[in-house]
């Protein structure tokens, strides 16, 4: 659907949670831009994962309204984004936006996100066009994105929406459960959206311009990112997939990363974490990814089944009386 949104009289609070580690030369290029969002209700709130460069005490002085929540070890991508969701939700949030610290955005970004989902109580994320840098002027994609943005596209996908900058329900959290804390970092998006659509919400798309600098705190470490997408790759398979599909993981996985000559585009950064060194290192780290999940393999089926009944519950809702189509149950 094609058409204009506008957030209404009224201003659901919103918190964007930005997860940092180790990022302060993000945080300088992200806050700035985040901080002049033109919603009214919104706050922004960081989650720093046992910084060691500063990044606290930059925050504090330069951007005294942010909220900061340091904690004293990294939680990873799922334990920080849940440290700010349990603090955004306890602050009254209606939304909360999981935001990489190494994004700017449109000003209308927040407005024209709520506008959308306070159409409908299903609407459970809203995802972004995310921009990455290319050629010699890393911003003149943005830029343009921003100067042509006119008129709103939303379409319903059964595709992920990209989990750098996500706008979610905060009711969704509670009827579907936190971010699975065993993924640590990559795929634990995947598995949020796959779970919110099992619980009968909706997934939108739209062109709303997002700028994503892109090789953040991972991108330093090609071989721990590598590891953690391969092992967490086959999580995923375990937690959604049946034994046909848990086996097509394992054979992709293999060929991607451990076949002589097979072809890796290094501008893609998915590619080069399922392809991170040379054959004998990625087949190592292929046979890690296999034993990790065979150890945990109780605990991922036992999560699988919370996750599976959470859904189920979460479905149910929307045959009680009384659900409006803002966000909420009606007074009444």
């Amino acid at each position: 659907m094609r058409t204009e949104y506008s957030a209404g009289s009224t201003s659901p609070p919103v918190w964007i949670v930005v997860l940092n580690y180790n990022g302060k030369e993000h945080l300088e290029i992200g806050l700035p831009s985040l901080l002049a969002t033109d919603y009214e209700a919104f706050n922004v709130l960081v989650v720093d994962n046992a910084s060691t460069d500063g990044s606290v005490d930059y925050v504090r002085r330069q951007f005294p309204t942010v909220t900061v929540l340091a904690s004293p070890v990294n939680e990873g991508w799922s334990g920080g984004n849940n440290l700010g969701i349990r603090h955004a939700c306890r602050a009254g949030a209606r939304y909360v936006v999981l935001a990489n610290n190494d994004i700017r955005v449109d000003p209308r970004w927040i407005r024209m996100a709520v506008g959308i989902a306070e159409n409908d109580a299903r609407i459970g994320i809203v995802g972004f066009r995310l921009l990455e840098p290319r050629g010699g002027d890393p911003d003149a994609g943005f830029s343009n994105a921003v100067r042509e943005w006119q008129v709103i596209d939303v379409q319903d996908t059964e595709k992920m929406v990209n989990g750098t900058a996500m706008f979610v329900r905060a009711s969704v959290f509670e009827h579907v459960g936190p971010i699975d804390e065993g993924f640590f970092a990559y795929a634990e998006d995947d598995d949020f959206e796959r779970r919110v659509r099992q619980g009968g919400y909706r997934i939108l798309a739209t062109n709303i311009p997002v700028w994503h600098r892109g090789q953040g705190s991972f991108g330093k470490i090609p071989l721990r990112a590598g590891v953690l997408q391969i092992r967490n790759n086959l999580r995923l398979s375990l937690k959604h997939d049946g034994i046909g599909g848990n086996l097509y993981q394992l054979a992709r996985h293999f060929i991607k990363g451990c076949v002589p000559f097979w072809p890796v585009d290094l501008t893609d950064p998915l590619a080069k974490r399922l392809h991170p060194s040379n054959v004998v290192v990625n087949f190592g780290i292929f046979l890690y990814a296999i034993v990790w999940n065979a150890r945990h393999l109780v605990a991922t089926r036992r999560q699988r089944r919370i996750d599976q009944r959470r859904a189920a519950d979460a479905r149910r809702q929307w045959t009680r009386p009384g659900l409006n189509a803002g966000g909420g149950e009606s007074a009444a």
